[in-house]
């Protein structure tokens, strides 16, 4: 791929825009970075979920994107470019097989770095990592009974962390993902789990700096792309342009 097609071209979207945090109608001269991906690929509708990118991903960059804003909703220009290289490591994610994201939901679940597993209580320890090995056996193409789904969402339920904590939102997250076979509310499901994943890391980093949740979002987009198959590669990064007379903000 050549540098001419890895490089984004900001001055096809609307000038100036700004990254800035929240939801913005269309003409406001703000948008989020998903925002800005979604014009770039062409879309015909504009939106914070663009075509080329899985939703869950999509979701994980608009937290970014708006954990990164200043006290004026606004993103300083240099975390405009950190939220626009997160996002497009978003694109080309969509439309992958269901064991991809059912292999992905256990590493949200439990994987010891970026999962959720790390916030809850000892004693809910083993109701998640239940869940998320039915997660692996559906990736493997061993799909279990829903009735192992139905006791493993009921075990899960039955745990008590401190209401609103990280913990809460962690436990959340594994027993929402247990109605994923449920081809009716597939998505909403998927998204329901993302958001409270993030949560989860809002509410146990709500002292540490952006850049660390900025971290876990990528670690999280890198396995999607490597469980799916795709380019990790530096060449698969895009170029930020980015010009003193274009300021960026969502």
């Amino acid at each position: 791929m050549s540098t001419a097609e890895t490089q984004m071209d900001l001055d096809r979207i609307t000038h100036p825009l700004r990254l800035a945090q929240g939801s913005h109608q269309p003409g406001s001269g703000k948008g989020c970075a998903m925002n800005a991906i979604s014009y770039i690929n062409g879309d015909t509708q504009i939106t914070d979920f663009p075509t080329r990118s899985a939703r869950p991903l999509a979701i994980l960059v608009q937290s970014c994107n708006d954990l990164m804003a200043g006290p004026g909703g606004y993103l300083s220009p240099e975390n405009s470019v950190l939220a626009l290289e997160l996002a497009w490591q978003t694109v080309g994610t969509a439309d992958v097989a269901d064991t991809v994201v059912h292999a992905w939901l256990a590493e949200l679940l439990a994987n010891p770095v970026w999962g959720v597993l790390k916030y809850a209580k000892i004693t809910a320890f083993k109701a998640i990592l239940d869940i998320a090995e039915l997660h692996r056996k559906a990736a493997r193409g061993d799909m279990p009974s829903i009735a192992a789904w139905s006791a493993a969402d009921h075990a899960a339920r039955a745990m008590s962390p401190t209401p609103n904590g990280a913990g809460a939102f962690a436990i959340r997250a594994a027993y929402e993902s247990t109605t994923l076979v449920n081809a009716r509310h597939y998505q909403a499901t998927l998204d329901v789990v993302t958001a409270f994943a993030v949560r989860a890391h809002t509410r146990a980093a709500a002292d540490t700096p952006a850049s660390g949740r900025v971290e876990l979002a990528k670690q999280a987009i890198r396995s999607w792309r490597h469980l799916a198959g795709l380019d990790n590669s530096a060449n698969n990064r895009r170029t930020v342009v980015f010009e003193p007379e274009f300021v960026l903000s969502h």
